[in-house]
């Protein structure tokens, strides 16, 4: 039990930010009532993040674990930073989602989920017994049929010998991540501090937290519609951009916004101003992309 509770995630660290943030929280929760689908709740599943530690052991896949775990393996990688799902090391510790126990032995898990997602083989149905005539009934004798004439057919080729069919094993493919690298441009130069997902100190980004130059011009990532623009308490002056294909961005941390909600804006356009420090006083924003309402890895989807 001891072992076990060591890997699942902390809820102390949750409770910390959502007495932080409990206003902000509530605000943006109303905001996913008020916005089209797309935007979403920006900036609140660090307080609600769940999961449990796995640590790699040998033989071990980042699919296999995904499946033994009943979890998306795009999920997976993107929370935990892996681009090249084929190169997990042994030992590496890898967070997932929502598992709420530490599977010890993912080979033969993972093994039996890909035995319950083989279809199942339909067997043909049993033909009927021929039905006889109550005793003491004998049915009549049916006439001679008369003898049909017969036509000459040419001769055919010579059919060769027909082959049981021979039952093909189901093919399980495995799921792939998607890397859409170059759908978003940048929206400033900098450098990230921060990355998406699971973070050190146990707690979960929506975001990445991109450093840069006080007065640096923050761009929209694609062409888009904004349908958010106003400052927001403990997330500071915070731009929403609508795009194509249920996609989002969002913009928190910004010191000025110089665009309005319904305005359309195209790939590149200055949408505000960086200038707000953290405490070690270095100038940043917040930057994430959703899509259909979720949270996605930047990284992911920038160039």
């Amino acid at each position: 039990m001891e072992r076990m509770s060591r890997h699942i995630l902390p809820r102390r660290h949750f409770a910390v930010f959502r007495r932080r943030y409990f206003g902000a929280y509530l605000i943006l929760s109303m905001l996913v009532l008020l916005m089209p689908a797309g935007c979403a709740n920006s900036q609140v599943h660090r307080s609600q993040a769940s999961g449990v530690y796995h640590i790699v052991k040998k033989g071990e896949t980042l699919y296999g674990i995904a499946r033994a775990y009943s979890a998306s393996l795009q999920d997976v990688a993107e929370i935990n930073n892996i681009e090249d799902v084929s190169n997990i090391r042994e030992g590496a510790v890898i967070f997932i989602p929502n598992a709420d126990q530490v599977i010890e032995d993912v080979l033969v898990s993972s093994g039996k989920a890909a035995a319950d997602e083989k279809p199942s083989v339909r067997k043909p149905p049993p033909v009927s017994a021929e039905v006889l005539p109550p005793p003491g009934k004998i049915p009549a004798k049916p006439a001679k049929p008369s003898r049909p004439e017969v036509q000459s057919v040419p001769p055919g080729p010579k059919s060769e010998k027909t082959k049981a069919p021979v039952e093909e094993k189901p093919q399980i493919s495995e799921e792939k991540v998607v890397m859409d690298k170059g759908r978003f441009a940048w929206p400033a130069r900098g450098s990230v501090k921060t990355r998406f997902g699971i973070q050190p100190n146990k707690t979960y980004h929506n975001w990445i937290k991109i450093a840069c130059p006080a007065g640096t011009r923050v761009k929209a990532a694609a062409f888009g519609t904004v349908i958010f623009s106003a400052n927001l308490k403990d997330f500071g002056e915070t731009v929403i951009i609508r795009h194509e294909k249920d996609f989002a961005t969002v913009y928190t941390h910004l010191k000025k916004r110089s665009v309005q909600a319904d305005q359309d804006v195209g790939i590149g356009q200055t949408i505000g101003l960086a200038g707000r420090a953290d405490e070690a006083g270095e100038t940043y924003f917040n930057f994430e992309i959703r899509l259909k309402g979720k949270a996605r890895n930047p990284l992911f989807y920038l160039p």
